[in-house]
């Protein structure tokens, strides 16, 4: 019987060790989570500040390239009053260029055009 105490001693010792082992692993899963979530936060901060200097960099870019903002808005200014005197100019002159498609339409004249004329005229050449 005392081998089986020794025994059951050593079966509780190996259990204790493993549930102490269990404990161990658990917090280095959580201590690994934790740094993790860490890192990721960290690397978000990261990213914003370098997206935040890299659009700032672009920006920059786009103006020395593009010049500034105030000559695109007087390009779309001038752009638009072009359109605008364009769109104007066809008001006013539709109703006349219709009338003038009618008028050539319905107007027929019967009289064969002089170029078509010559060439019944001119005697034609046998081949």
């Amino acid at each position: 019987m005392a081998e089986s105490g020794r025994e059951n001693w050593a079966v509780d010792e190996l259990l204790k060790a493993e549930e102490e082992a269990n404990a161990i692993i658990k917090n280095a899963q959580k201590e690994r989570e934790k740094k993790i979530k860490e890192a990721k936060v960290a690397a978000d901060q990261e990213i914003a500040v370098f997206r935040r200097e890299e659009e700032t960099r672009y920006n920059q870019e786009i103006l020395r390239r593009f010049g500034s903002t105030k000559e695109e808005e007087e390009l779309e200014r001038r752009t638009k009053a072009e359109i605008d005197k364009i769109y104007a100019d066809y008001e006013a002159n539709k109703l006349a260029v219709v009338d003038m498609l009618i008028k050539r339409v319905i107007e027929v004249k019967l009289e064969v055009p002089r170029v078509v004329k010559g060439q019944f005229e001119q005697p034609q050449q046998m081949m």
